[in-house]
């Protein structure tokens, strides 16, 4: 399952896109918080779903008298989009935390070091709990989808302190 044929099929779906526009689009909506995805890989992405013929490409006049091309999906493209989005809610849902690799480890440093770097997780936790409420009401007119998703993050983050509170509590009293 890729990530960024979902995102590149679904706004080409709304509506026909140059690359450059789709990358400006995944910047504007913040998608590289919401799942794995990069901004410089779309170009490459683009030229590959092209190739598959899930989208194609039309060359039209850009500014400053530039060619550019806009692309926009295929019927191909739409099925191929639908199996995407079938096969992505029926899977498992991996909760993967590069944080994760630190709490593994904390019991092989100093206390003072390992409850230092709890609070520091705290911190970055805390920190993009911050974040999303920011974006949430700096975006209060985006599409319910896009609401759900800010109120799943600040859920997940209220969560993961809650249990950071909890993990740091019985470290402390082991």
């Amino acid at each position: 399952m890729s990530s960024i044929d979902l995102v590149i099929l679904g706004m080409l779906s709304e509506k026909p896109q140059s690359a450059y526009d789709l990358q400006k689009d995944v910047d504007d909506h913040h998608f590289a918080r919401w799942t794995k995805i990069s901004t410089p890989s779309i170009y490459r992405k683009v030229l590959q779903l092209r190739e598959k013929g899930y989208i194609r490409g039309q060359s039209v006049p850009g500014d400053r008298f530039a060619e550019k091309t806009v692309y926009s999906i295929t019927d191909s493209g739409r099925a191929y989009f639908e199996r995407l989005m079938h096969t992505c809610a029926a899977q498992p849902v991996p909760l993967l935390f590069d944080f994760n690799v630190v709490i593994a480890n904390l019991n092989k440093m100093e206390r003072p070091q390992a409850l230092d770097l709890i609070a520091r997780l705290r911190e970055s936790i805390s920190a993009s709990a911050r974040s999303t409420r920011v974006n949430a009401e700096r975006y209060p007119d985006i599409p319910l989808v896009g609401k759900t998703i800010f109120a799943q993050q600040e859920l997940l983050y209220h969560s993961l302190l809650e249990w950071l509170n909890s993990f740091e509590f019985q470290f402390r009293r082991e």
